[in-house]
């Protein structure tokens, strides 16, 4: 019996081609660690550079796939449309985000954002990536994101969905959004706790998912409980089932016609058929020797591809560790200078206080002694209105004394000048007596 070396080479390059697809799926992993991962989707931007999205959606957890498109007023992501594009083709759910800049205009960033993302093109509401706070207030920031979230729904007819870091929402987004999706991330095996009573749809859970027709480590992420696609689709969008790619099958072999049998040859017809199996049986050891050594070369390669996902995965790591050290630092640094802002705020504002309590200082004590000089004046008015009243109290008892004396002084000239005449008149009336003693009136 012959052996058809093209099958059998076939067969092969299909049996390496499943072996190599298990071993990427194999690769799917969290920390290390592969074991029971639940999650419902992915995101990527440029990082992840151009993507095998056929190997990819083998995934069955992935059900959908957020792309960055844009961030700030001027940056368009050069890998959107083939994400985009490609990922949609082969069954997974699509949408975009826009890397928000606080200090850079709203409508800058509307025009840039609407200007790559078309509606059409998506299946899942738009998501604002809130990462970064700058110089401005917590509510000036929660200020400019409300004003792009609602421009973002009158262009595309749906709420978009915000995705920030839990401690980042906490400090600067608790209280001042609300009625919005929450896309959170928090790379922990605890859920996300939102201050607020806030409720979250999705949750980021690890930035170093391994996945199947990537390159680069990806985020992972999963619904909260009760939540599903249907919380993400855009109005309109319908859950789709993936369309079943074609898996490449060997043929199956022809059926070998039954041998004739060897009672019925010939000796030449049966040293012809021997010389048939022993070259047919040479050719299967060749076969499989052949076999032996592709399967040896492409386990070596299987190998190498394990230790460069390793050393990759390695590099990753340390630049994701010099990465987070770098925004620790960074966070530290700004964490800083806002206390030192802070600081010298309240020192401005204790300052200002001082000198406000100072200056009022100044004008109660410039009150109280005005006052006082009130008072004095005052006082010595009402000494010297007392010191004249007794001036003229004296002088009135004076001019009364004085005339109590001159009344007096009259009164004894008066009396004496009366004593004088009655003197005079007692001696008149004595010599008329013996002058006229035999008048009448000199009788008794």
């Amino acid at each position: 019996m012959k052996f058809s070396s093209g099958r059998l080479k076939y067969a092969l390059i299909a049996l390496l081609l499943n072996m190599v697809v298990g071993s990427l799926r194999a690769q799917v992993t969290v920390d290390g660690s592969a074991a029971n991962l639940i999650y419902d989707g992915i995101d990527v931007s440029s990082y992840q550079k151009d993507i095998d999205w056929s190997a990819t959606a083998q995934d069955k957890n992935i059900k959908f796939v957020y792309v960055k498109a844009t961030e700030g007023a001027t940056y368009r992501s050069r890998h959107y449309q083939f994400n985009i594009e490609n990922a949609r083709q082969y069954g997974i759910h699509v949408g975009a985000y826009h890397f928000f800049r606080p200090t850079v205009s709203v409508e800058k960033q509307f025009r840039n954002f609407t200007s790559v993302v078309k509606k059409e093109e998506q299946d899942l509401i738009p998501l604002i990536d809130v990462e970064v706070r700058g110089t401005i207030t917590p509510q000036a920031l929660a200020d400019s994101v409300l004003m792009f979230a609602d421009m973002l729904e009158r262009h595309y007819g749906c709420r978009p969905m915000i995705y920030t870091g839990s401690a980042f929402y906490n400090s600067y987004l608790s209280g001042r959004i609300s009625g919005y999706p929450l896309f959170i991330a928090r790379y922990s095996k605890v859920e996300p706790r939102l201050t607020g009573g806030a409720k979250w749809i999705l949750w980021q859970f690890s930035e170093k998912g391994v996945i199947a027709g990537i390159d680069h480590v990806v985020d992972l992420c999963r619904f909260n409980k009760g939540c599903g696609l249907k919380d993400i689709l855009m109005k309109g969008s319908k859950a789709h089932s993936r369309p079943r790619t074609q898996e490449t099958v060997p043929p199956k072999p022809k059926k070998e016609q039954p041998a004739v049998a060897e009672k019925q040859l010939t000796e030449k017809e049966k040293e012809q058929l021997r010389k048939e199996r022993e070259k047919a049986e040479k050719e299967a050891r060749k076969l499989a020797e052949k076999r032996a050594a592709e399967e040896k070369k492409e386990a070596e390669r299987l190998a190498k591809q394990k230790e460069k996902l390793r050393k990759l995965k390695e590099k990753e790591e340390k630049e994701a560790a010099k990465q987070e050290q770098k925004r620790r630092e960074r966070a530290e640094k700004e964490a800083q200078k806002q206390a030192e802002k802070e600081a010298k705020l309240r020192q401005e504002q204790a300052e200002k206080e001082a000198k406000a309590r100072a200056e009022q200082a100044k004008r109660d004590q410039k009150e109280r002694e005005e006052t006082l000089r009130k008072k004095d004046k005052e006082r010595e008015e009402a000494k010297k209105l007392k010191e004249k009243e007794r001036e003229q109290a004296e002088k009135q008892k004076k001019e009364q004394e004085e005339q109590l004396r001159k009344l007096k002084e009259q009164q004894k000239r008066d009396r004496a000048e009366a004593a004088k005449k009655q003197s005079q008149n007692q001696k008149a009336a004595n010599q008329g007596k013996r002058i006229n003693q035999s008048s009448v009136d000199n009788d008794d």
